[in-house]
């Protein structure tokens, strides 16, 4: 499979055809890439952590 198909999965398929293909490394090194492309979240205290969580759901409820 060439790389221009693994922008064409889902993030959900690429991850399952890593899962059943993990000898494809240039799979799993898109699969990598797009995750690493995603913003993170840093929490350091438990009052971000809940804070964070209260903001993701009422975002989900709006």
């Amino acid at each position: 499979m060439s790389n221009q198909n693994y922008q064409t999965m889902s993030d959900e398929q690429l991850r399952d055809y890593v899962r059943y293909h993990p000898q494809d490394i240039e799979a799993f090194h898109a699969l990598m890439d797009r995750l690493a492309q995603r913003p993170g979240v840093l929490c350091t205290t438990d009052e971000e952590i809940e804070a964070e969580l209260r903001r993701r759901i009422q975002a989900q409820q709006d």
